[in-house]
């Protein structure tokens, strides 16, 4: 009799464990969809329905420039955006202009642009690099090779060695360790053209074939 019991006992918190865990199955892949939701943008619309935009929706309009720099300014939810849905959105601030629209924070949506230049403040720096086998001027702060500005009559293989070396490591600044980028900073790159020419003009030398 004791043995019997002992296994009809056995048998009933089996099946109360296969029970429970069925219930914890359903609750996380059941009812109730997804556990989260994925972030979308303007170029990458899933099949999620998107709430609509509401009177408390929060906008922000995001510039971002390739120096690394963003401008984000918040624009008012005016009425002719109070009800749009997000493919709607997306008819507005097109990927194929360059918008990108982040939903991934609740109620609040950042449209964002990437501009192909740098940024006001930048757009005076210059830095000093390597543009087919010569020295060169580019636009920028260091790290951004898009803009050759001028590009001198210096043979980069007329410079001394550790010149060379370092000109190098301005073309591929972004991976250089933090110390290193300092320094660099500090010899090639300039805020304005009067720091500029003056450097320049210590490369007469080595100028010629």
């Amino acid at each position: 009799m004791y043995i019997r019991n002992r296994y009809r006992f056995i048998y009933a918190v089996f099946a109360a464990v296969i029970f429970l865990g069925s219930v914890a199955i359903y609750s996380v892949y059941g009812g109730k969809g997804p556990m989260y939701k994925p972030r979308t943008t303007a170029g990458e619309v899933d099949k999620t329905i998107k709430p609509t935009i509401r009177e408390d929706t929060v906008i922000f309009e995001e510039i971002r420039y390739i120096c690394g720099d963003k401008v984000k300014t918040r624009i008012p939810t005016t009425s002719d955006l109070i009800g749009l849905g997000f493919s709607e959105l997306v008819g507005k601030y097109p990927p194929e202009a360059g918008w990108s629209i982040d939903d991934g924070v609740e109620n609040t949506l950042v449209l964002a642009r990437l501009e192909e230049r740098v940024c006001m403040y930048h757009q005076d720096f210059r830095h000093l690099g390597i543009s087919d086998g010569f020295l060169a001027v580019y636009e920028g702060p260091m790290g951004f090779n898009q803009k050759v500005l001028q590009r001198d009559n210096v043979n980069i293989s007329n410079l001394p060695p550790e010149m060379q070396e370092e000109l190098n490591m301005v073309m591929d600044y972004d991976n250089q360790a933090p110390d290193t980028q300092a320094k660099l900073k500090y010899s090639f790159e300039f805020e304005t053209e009067a720091q500029l020419n003056q450097v320049l003009e210590n490369f007469d030398e080595f100028g010629g074939p």
